[in-house]
């Protein structure tokens, strides 16, 4: 049950999940930095700042078992228990996000969630877990008061006020209940009290002492008298604050300064906050400008900015068509005066096109931290259940990469972390043995690299052991010794991307299954990006994806092949030379052709439909592709020059086909099908060679 109208339920939904998401990372990261930090009253106050919102948004939602157990964790996150339990409070943390986790997955898909049995034990065992401490021995007062009291203290000092910081230990035999209301009457009797520890008679079983701040023109020795309630008290410790003295205010001191004035001066137009709870107050304002600034921050449904997209699409159809037309109009009327004034229209158009483009695939950018946040905790995670000690280093965080395709590198980049600390990383011991420090290291980077963002998983592990990767496909019949034997180094290391090959010894929750790096590598080619591998034994590991800054158009070169019309990515493009029929070479059934020091492979695109040419003119057109560090020539019919191509979605055979990555409408209406060169390459591969031998 929701508290919405059924027109809104929709909308408040995929909002509640999309900054649950948000919420979870948040509880992780904090959960991460409570290990390290074991107790830290920041990092705990975010934590249950982010279960609070939780809570709140799912009760609106109508997930009430996400709720009510969100409501059970907030009993254990008090920095009593987190002092207490500084070890176990990390666990729950880490605990709860993966059990919510499970909860919203659950509701998105409108079953059932799970009841959260083992996170409630977690919390049943910390809340009723005995404590164990000295027999009443009250700690000795240190008087630390928040910044925002302090400056209440110097505010009544200004005025001429007496403030005393005043101590009362209890008595030992005294209940803390009644304690606690009996010393706070009395102090209230004694003065006004502008600050106050403990808050609450809960909180005094831990320290048997109550401190106060205390303004009055009463002297000591009348507080001590007024303050002494047998059976309860056992001391009392007064101490007169003097002028303080206080280091050059800055603008800032003087505005928290003036605000306290007025509120102590009952001027403020806002409603009195009591100073225990400033903390988590504050947390939930802001001042004007920061709340403006907020405001100027817009949610927008990513289905939109497509649409918008889509249409920029469009209008760069239009211009091709219109190029076109003004090309035939100059060729028609090559003296005609308005012939300059439609080029200069034309340009004109193609700016403003240009920046609005630029503009709307700035918004579809989002910095790859938003995925680089996620590894620390499998990080932490495999290191924890593999017992090994490994730090993640993090760089280029602030990259930006088109958000369409860094939800896809989701999965595949999740894959190549897990890998690196489950099967490169070794056991501290192995490490010590072979002369490295015992914590291992895993770095993730990324940065821009022409039209393309490159993101790197590097270990300084053991590195792939290439003799175990070679009988492992021999033993799965992928490839026979005889062929395995003519492989490269570098021929043998992409044999890991062969589906079903896994090097691991054993079948765990993590690995050795045979699902993995060939997903990594479909992931890739459906994004028209590469992936490179290098390794060095004993030394480490380095995955690197080259992905396209964005799916939505490309820069490309066109030309045809039997009539047909191709594009490719004008970043692929090497460079195009010409050879003659008789510098075709045959090469392990491979054509092959020399370009100046290099023997590099051709590729016949006819080859896609089987089909051998009827007919080969004396000399061809060849444009050199690099895709990674590997070269290809592609022969091609004729160039038809480069163009901004929009990537449609299109219904046709070849199209769905691997080896086209998508297509396109240029301006006369033709489609232009736009090649996928990684898996170009890996298909005619495995294709013996037509036509005849030179």
């Amino acid at each position: 049950m929701t508290f919405f109208p059924d027109e809104r339920a929709a909308e408040l939904r995929d909002l509640f999940f999309e900054s649950a998401a948000e919420i979870l990372q948040a509880m992780n990261e904090a959960g991460l930095a409570l290990e390290d930090h074991p107790g830290d009253k920041e990092h705990l106050r975010s934590v249950r700042r982010a279960v609070h919102t939780l809570k709140g948004d799912s009760a609106a939602c109508g997930f009430r078992e996400l709720s009510e157990l969100a409501h059970e964790l907030e009993d254990v996150l008090t920095p009593e228990l987190a002092q207490q339990h500084a070890g176990l409070i990390p666990e729950v943390v880490l605990a709860a996000a993966d059990t919510f986790h499970e909860m919203l997955a659950a509701y998105r898909n409108d079953l059932q969630p799970p009841a959260g049995g083992a996170l409630r034990e977690h919390i049943q065992r910390l809340l009723t877990k005995p404590v164990v401490q000295p027999k009443q021995v009250a700690r000795e007062a240190t008087f630390e008061w928040t910044e925002y009291e302090l400056l209440m203290i110097a505010e009544a000092l200004r005025r001429g006020d007496h403030i005393y910081n005043v101590a009362l230990y209890l008595d030992s035999e005294s209940l803390p209940a009644a304690a606690f209301e009996l010393v706070r009457k009395a102090l209230e009797g004694a003065g006004k009290v502008l600050a106050q520890r403990p808050e609450k008679a809960a909180d005094l079983q831990q320290s048997g002492v109550i401190e106060a701040a205390l303004s009055t023109p009463k002297s000591a020795d009348w507080i001590r008298k007024r303050c002494q309630v047998p059976s309860v008290v056992a001391r009392i410790s007064i101490h007169e604050i003097a002028e303080q003295q206080t280091k050059p205010r800055d603008l800032l001191d003087i505005l928290l300064e003036s605000e306290a004035a007025a509120i102590s001066a009952g001027v403020s137009g806002s409603e009195h906050v009591a100073p225990g709870h400033l903390d988590d107050t504050h947390a939930g304002s802001a001042p004007g400008g920061i709340s403006h600034a907020a405001e100027n921050s817009l949610r927008v449904d990513a289905t939109r900015i497509e649409t918008v997209m889509n249409l920029v699409g469009e209008l760069i159809i239009g211009k091709s068509m219109l190029q076109r037309t003004i090309n035939e109009f100059e060729r028609s009327h090559s003296k005609d005066p308005l012939r300059g004034k439609f080029s200069d229209a034309l340009a004109f158009q193609s700016r403003v096109l240009g920046e609005l483009q630029k503009s709307v695939m700035k918004i579809r950018m989002v910095p790859v931290d938003q995925l680089f946040r996620r590894f620390p905790r499998i990080v932490r995670d495999v290191a924890k259940q593999q017992n090994k000690d490994i730090a993640l280093e993090v760089s280029g965080q602030n990259t930006d990469l088109d958000k369409s395709i860094l939800d896809v590198l989701a999965e595949p980049l999740a894959h190549l972390v897990r890998n690196a600390a489950d099967h490169g990383i070794e056991s501290a011991a192995e490490r010590l043995t072979a002369g490295k420090p015992a914590r291992g290291s895993i770095r993730l980077d990324s940065y821009h690299e022409g039209d393309q963002v490159v993101i790197e998983v590097s270990d300084d592990g053991r590195g792939l052991n290439r003799q175990k990767i070679v009988d492992r496909t021999i033993e799965r019949g992928i490839l026979t010794r005889e062929v395995a034997s003519r492989l490269t180094d570098s021929e043998v290391l992409h044999l890991i991307f062969t589906p079903g090959l896994s090097t691991a010894d054993h079948v765990t929750e993590i690995s050795g299954r045979g699902v993995g790096l060939d997903v990594v590598q479909g992931a890739l080619s459906k994004l028209k990006g590469a992936i490179e591998l290098e390794s060095e034994p004993g030394k480490g590991t380095t995955f690197r994806l080259l992905v396209p800054l964005t799916l939505a158009s490309i820069q490309a070169l066109l030309f045809r092949v039997t009539g047909r019309l191709y594009a490719v990515p004008i970043t692929s493009v090497v460079e195009i030379t010409r050879i003659a029929d008789d510098e075709i070479h045959h090469v392990d059934e491979h054509e092959v052709f020399q370009l100046r020091e290099q023997v590099l492979t051709l590729v016949r695109l006819e080859r896609l439909e089987s089909k051998p040419r009827a007919e080969r003119s004396k000399r061809v057109f060849v444009v050199v592709i690099g895709a990674g560090n590997r070269k290809f020539g592609l022969i091609v019919d004729s160039l038809m020059g480069e163009e901004e191509l929009v990537i449609k979605a299109l219904e046709d055979r070849l199209v769905t086909s691997a080896l086209v990555s998508g297509a396109s409408i240029i301006g006369d209406g033709t489609v232009v099908l736009i090649l996928n060169v990684p898996a170009v390459i890996a298909h005619l591969s495995r294709i013996p060679a037509v036509g005849a031998t030179a």
